[in-house]
């Protein structure tokens, strides 16, 4: 048993409150939590966190973790320009193993920056999605694994392909691996779609769907979500990634079907996107967690600037600083996003029989001066990433390998091999 005690903690589950106090935990999962000392059994490790801040650890709830090696791409460009650039360039070039390596590369830039469980949405691209599963078995962090097939795939070779992931990710017994989506993307007829919906509930496969991001497709895609909804594809296991371009009664029977949406501020600012109506889907039923996209569109990965850049926008855009608390938003990429992936019960928040994913923060390296008796606002508004000291996952330290430097070599030769072929 480890008991990290004098932490001033910052929880996000509702009805809580900031406290100094402990945290306990037995084979990676929080036995106890609460104000004060507690009593210390005689075969305890005991961790000091005098002077800390402790925070659950993040859930990014859309990412795409092979991304990482391609930051600062296509600067200027919105959704489409982008995707000529990165997908529909690099794409066919890619090996096994350097979506393997990019993976690896993604997965531990999140785990520094404080993310603890992702929803990493992969790619169907050169040889395929097995260099990306098998990072996914092989990284510290807790994952939703979703899988893409590619648009160009038949309906037949579509159902092959649910058959196949079902077959190499069904029976995985490790904790690490919290759930499994699937993007059901277009164009489908619609008994197709409506047998691949069937086919993926058999295998309890949730959905996970880029939709109305980018504004030129507006038209088109609204026009398609009458077509969703008959084919079952909106439900309570579906998470709309960006759902930004919405209409009220797309949003209306989104929220009574008991779908979720993942929001990316970061991407959506930088690929000019669009804001979502977050206040509205909220409001209508939809639950709403955050995402940091891949690092090819969102760049740095931190989940406060994610968190700041979403206040804000909304903030701003309602011209009301009132609209959305820094409180509200740190529950929404912590607990908000395990609840939009359905995995509430196992991580998002620091509750005993939870898993023991936290992180520990030094506000004064670097110093953010004095914290603020609002101790959420404090948290959001003030620190960073390089606040984070420790990260740790079932209570175990991650944080050797991904807060060293990245040894030159590596995913640098591999992307410049890239580059050197176009």
């Amino acid at each position: 048993m480890e008991i990290f005690v004098d932490g001033l903690f910052v929880p996000v589950h509702d009805g809580s409150a900031p406290y100094r106090g402990f945290l306990a935990v037995e084979n990676g999962i929080i036995t106890a939590t609460g104000p004060g000392s507690p009593r210390i059994p005689a075969d305890a490790t005991v961790v000091d966190l005098a002077g800390k801040l402790v925070l659950p650890g993040f859930v990014s709830a859309h990412s795409h973790l092979w991304q990482s090696v391609f930051r600062g791409l296509a600067d200027g460009c919105s959704t489409y320009g982008w995707i000529d650039q990165l997908h529909l360039k690099y794409g066919p070039l890619l090996t096994e193993s350097d979506m393997y390596e990019f993976t690896v590369h993604g997965g531990r830039d999140l785990l520094r920056h404080g993310i603890t469980t992702v929803c990493n949405h992969t790619h169907s691209f050169g040889a395929g999605e097995e260099g990306q599963w098998r990072a996914a078995l092989d990284l510290p962090q807790r994952t939703v694994y979703s899988h893409s097939p590619s648009r160009f795939d038949s309906a037949a070779e579509r159902r092959a392909g649910i058959e196949r992931f079902q077959k190499a990710t069904a029976d995985v017994d490790d904790p690490r691996i919290l759930g499994r989506s699937y993007n059901t993307t277009w164009p489908l007829d619609e008994p197709d779609m409506r047998a691949e919906i069937e086919l993926l509930t058999e295998y309890g496969i949730g959905k996970h769907l880029h939709y109305l991001e980018d504004p030129g497709v507006t038209e088109h895609q609204q026009a398609e979500f009458a077509q969703l909804l008959r084919t079952g594809s909106v439900g309570p296991d579906t998470v709309f990634a960006h759902f930004i371009h919405t209409t009220p009664e797309i949003v209306a029977q989104a929220g009574e079907r008991g779908a979720a949406m993942a929001w990316n501020p970061l991407s959506n600012g930088r690929l000019g996107s669009g804001i979502p109506d977050i206040l509205g889907y909220r409001a209508a039923g939809v639950r709403v967690g955050l995402g940091v996209d891949g690092q090819a569109s969102a760049d740095v990965a931190d989940p406060f600037q994610n968190m700041r850049t979403g206040l804000y926008l909304l903030r701003a855009a309602a011209k009301d600083a009132t609209v959305l608390s820094s409180r509200e938003i740190l529950r929404m990429h912590t607990l908000g996003s395990a609840e939009v992936l359905g995995v509430q019960d196992r991580v998002g928040s620091l509750e005993p029989g939870k898993f023991a994913d936290f992180l520990v923060l030094d506000p004064e390296r670097p110093s953010a001066g004095p914290v603020s008796p609002d101790l959420y606002a404090h948290t959001v508004l003030a620190l960073s990433a390089a606040n984070i000291t420790d990260v740790r996952v079932a209570g175990r330290s991650v944080s050797t390998g991904p807060f060293e430097p990245t040894a030159p070599g590596a995913v640098h030769e591999r992307v410049a091999a890239l580059r050197a072929l176009l």
